[in-house]
C-alpha cells in the first residue's frame, strides 16, 4: 500500500474538512460530528468559511454527502494537476473507493489512531495515503504536502529503497481515487485516501513513476483527460437507457487494460482490432482528431440504423458497426473500461472493454432491444 512516512510529524500539521457518514447502529460514534460547510480553494477570494458542527439529526444527510464528494473532488483536482505534469493520465473519482475510505477514517477518528488499513477493492490491496491534523489547511495544501513527500530529488533512473505518498500520486498504472475523512469533537481530522490499482508495487517505479513533461507537451496532455472518461460512460448509458438496458459501472481493472492496449496500437498505428478469442467485448475507434466521449459513443451507437436481427446479425457486410452498437447496448454486460491516447502524429485512438462480452451468438433477442 502507499507509504505515509510522514505520520511521526504529522501531528504538527492541522487540517479541516466536511465529512459524512451512514446510517450506523453500533453506538461507537459519539465522538464524531458532523460540519455543514467546507474548505474553499484559494481562488475564491480565501473566503473564510464559517465551520458550525452539528448532529447529524440537524442537518440534511444528503447535503452533508454532497459536500462532502465535492471536497473529495477537490482534492482529486489538485492530484490530477500533479499527474499531468509528470505526464500520466488523471484518476477517475469513486464512490465505492470513497465509501471504504470513508469508513475506515471513521474508525480511526473513533479509535483516535492513525495506521495503514487493509482496504481492499475487487479483492485487491488500495494504495493508501493517510493524514490527521487540526488546523484548516485548503485541499491544495494537503495534497502539497503529499506531493513535497518524497518529490525532491527523485531519482527517476533508479528503483527507490523506500516509497513514499510522492510516487503513489503520480504512479501511472492508477486508474482511480476515493477519499474519506472523519472530525473528532477535539477538531482533530483523519483523511484516508485510497487508489486503485494501488501504486508503490516493488520493481514497478522504473515503469510508473515519470519525471515532469515539458510545456508543450503539458498543453497536448490537458485534451485528453477524465473529462472524456466521465462523459463516454454517461453517454454510453444514456444510449443504453433507450435500450431499456441497465447503466454500465466504469471498471478501473478493465480501463487500465483497455488503455495498454490502445496505448501498443498506437505505437504500432494500427487502425484494426486483430484479436481472436476474446476474454471481453470490444470496441475500437480511430479518428484523425481528439475525439469527445460524445462522439465516440455516438460512432459506436450509428450501428443501430444497420442492425436486423434477422439479416444482418450474421451477414459480414457492416458486421463492424453492427458489433459496435449491440455490444454497447447489451443488456447483460455490466462493466466497462476505456483507454485513449494519441500517436507521435497527433492521430486518436479509443478503446471499450466490456465484461461480460456481448454480441453472443443466439442471445441478440435477449440482449438487443
Amino acid at each position: 500500500m502507499g507509504c505515509n512516512a510522514c505520520l511521526n510529524t504529522i501531528k504538527e500539521n492541522e487540517i479541516c474538512s466536511v465529512f459524512y457518514e451512514e446510517n450506523n447502529n453500533d453506538g461507537n460514534n459519539e465522538n464524531l460530528l458532523f460540519k455543514d460547510t467546507i474548505l474553499t480553494e484559494e481562488s475564491q477570494e480565501n473566503q473564510e468559511s464559517k465551520e458550525i458542527p452539528r448532529n447529524l439529526n440537524s442537518s440534511p444527510q444528503d447535503l452533508l454527502r454532497e459536500k462532502n464528494e465535492e471536497f473529495n473532488k477537490k482534492i482529486l483536482k489538485q492530484i490530477n494537476i500533479y499527474r499531468i505534469i509528470h505526464g500520466v493520465n488523471e484518476l477517475i473519482y469513486d464512490k465505492k473507493i470513497s465509501r471504504i475510505a470513508q469508513k475506515y477514517a471513521e474508525k480511526c477518528a473513533r479509535e483516535n489512531e492513525l495506521e495503514l488499513s487493509e482496504n481492499k477493492y475487487n479483492n485487491n490491496d488500495l494504495g493508501e495515503i493517510l493524514f490527521c491534523g487540526k488546523e484548516d489547511l485548503s485541499p491544495k495544501e494537503i495534497v502539497d504536502l503529499w506531493y513535497n513527500e518524497g518529490s525532491e530529488n527523485y531519482n527517476y533512473k533508479k528503483e527507490p529503497e523506500i516509497s513514499n505518498n510522492f510516487t503513489q500520486l503520480i504512479w501511472k498504472n492508477t486508474v482511480s481515487f476515493g477519499l474519506g475523512h472523519a472530525l473528532t469533537k477535539n477538531n482533530k481530522i483523519y483523511i484516508v485516501a485510497n487508489f486503485y490499482p494501488e501504486g508503490n508495487v516493488k520493481g514497478e517505479f522504473l515503469k510508473n513513476v515519470f519525471p515532469k513533461i515539458s510545456h508543450s507537451e503539458n498543453n497536448s496532455f490537458y485534451s485528453v483527460n477524465t473529462k472524456f472518461l466521465e462523459e463516454i460512460l454517461n453517454w454510453h448509458n444514456e444510449l443504453r437507457s433507450k435500450h431499456n438496458s441497465l447503466p454500465l459501472i466504469l471498471n478501473p481493472t478493465l480501463s487500465t487494460l483497455a488503455q495498454k492496449k490502445v496505448e501498443k496500437m498506437a505505437l504500432k498505428k494500427e487502425k484494426k482490432i486483430n484479436e481472436k478469442n476474446r476474454k471481453y467485448g470490444i470496441n475500437f475507434f480511430f479518428s484523425r482528431n481528439n475525439s469527445s466521449g460524445e462522439e465516440v459513443s455516438l460512432f459506436w451507437y450509428e450501428g443501430k440504423n444497420k442492425y436486423d436481427i434477422e439479416n444482418d446479425i450474421n451477414n459480414k457486410k457492416n458486421i463492424e458497426e453492427i458489433n459496435n452498437f449491440t455490444q454497447l447496448i447489451w443488456k447483460n454486460t455490466k462493466e466497462v473500461g476505456f483507454g485513449f491516447t494519441n500517436d507521435t502524429e497527433g492521430n486518436f485512438y479509443a478503446m471499450a472493454l466490456y465484461s461480460p462480452k456481448g454480441n453472443i451468438k443466439g442471445q441478440y433477442e435477449n440482449n438487443v432491444e
